[in-house]
């Protein structure tokens, strides 16, 4: 069974993180696919934004490359702040995976500011702001395009890892702390 995971969350609250993570936990079969990492391919710099059309285009490409992967959970790491971003950009990708699921990340402004520093690239403090100030928390859109939506309220991933890769058995063979 092949994943669809979406990733939703201002800068700096803990997605490249949790994609990170999951693929150390899991390793095989799974696909991230970076906005940032394509910008940095692409354009030398995560913050070089001068060809979205080329890297959105390229994005949307390797999600559906990698969808063939019938045990594979692809990982869309972007910030998806909006139902149009999370749905609608993603409507092209539903038919192909067995499973959606919207991983969103509702944490303290403070706190991500914090996280947001410790980035190899942070963002200026007025772009964080503008991500606030945009960020949609699910909607009735969402719950009927998504199969599943975790929340994340904290930095705590454990428990969103181990929904994602669950198979249907009751034990933690991964031994994650939940």
């Amino acid at each position: 069974m092949n994943k669809l995971i979406v990733l939703s969350g201002v800068p700096g609250s803990g997605k490249s993180y949790f994609s990170k993570t999951l693929k150390k936990v899991k390793n095989n079969h799974v696909y991230i696919v970076s906005s940032d990492g394509l910008r940095e391919t692409i354009g030398g710099a995560q913050s070089n934004l001068t060809n979205e059309e080329l890297m959105w285009k390229i994005f949307y490409a390797l999600a559906k490359a990698y969808a063939q992967d019938k045990d594979g959970i692809v990982v869309l790491d972007a910030t998806h702040v909006t139902t149009e971003l999370r749905v609608d950009r993603n409507q092209q990708l539903k038919p192909l995976f067995d499973q959606t699921y919207l991983l969103m990340w509702d944490i303290d402004k403070q706190i991500v500011s914090n996280q947001n520093l410790q980035r190899e690239y942070p963002i200026p403090p007025e772009a964080l702001e503008m991500f606030f100030n945009i960020f949609e928390k699910p909607n009735e859109k969402d719950r009927e395009f998504f199969d599943k939506i975790i929340m994340i309220e904290n930095s705590d991933i454990a428990q969103a890892i181990k929904e994602v890769i669950d198979d249907g058995t009751n034990d933690n063979p991964l031994g994650l702390a939940l």
